[in-house]
């Protein structure tokens, strides 16, 4: 071999040290940068899980209560009648249906009428029940102080 080809050698492997190091560099920022994108997205989740169960708690305490805000599109009369204790019958007598099963989007759809409009009829009509009404108090839920609370382990009855 002679002088310059050993040289030349010596160079391209020097390059090659070189272009391997850039290589772990480059990886080793691809792997930074993919790991602030999931903490991002990560953080993105946290923050609309949050929300959703923030709203969902609203809905609930809304319903317990028999809020008639609380009445949504996708909600049957059984349903209504049931959060808002409300007979089925005088919900199905002030929207003119006989369809006690059928969500409101498909009452709507039926009338050709837009389902706010139906919420609204069915909001004041449920208001109206309760003025007419106002002995029949929204139930609360018993406190039983006869009874014990339930076993912790399925068919156990010792306590």
């Amino acid at each position: 071999m002679n002088p310059d080809s050993e040289a030349f050698c010596c160079c391209i492997r020097k390059g090659q040290s070189e272009l391997y190091a850039l290589s772990e560099r480059a990886k080793l920022g691809l792997l930074c940068f993919l790991l602030l994108l999931m903490l991002g997205f990560l953080a993105f989740t946290a923050v609309n899980t949050v929300q959703a169960v923030r709203s969902f708690q609203q809905q609930y305490s809304a319903i317990k209560t028999g809020d008639v805000q609380a009445i949504r599109p996708w909600m049957t009369i059984h349903v209504i009648s049931h959060v808002c204790h409300v007979p089925e019958d005088y919900l199905s007598r002030s929207l003119k249906i006989d369809n006690h099963h059928a969500t409101l989007y498909e009452v709507a759809a039926r009338k050709r009428q837009p389902v706010n409009q139906l919420i609204h009829t069915i909001q004041h009509a449920i208001l109206a029940y309760r003025k007419e009404h106002p002995d029949l108090l929204t139930p609360t839920p018993a406190q039983h102080a006869d009874r014990r609370p339930l076993s912790p382990t399925p068919g156990r009855t010792n306590y």
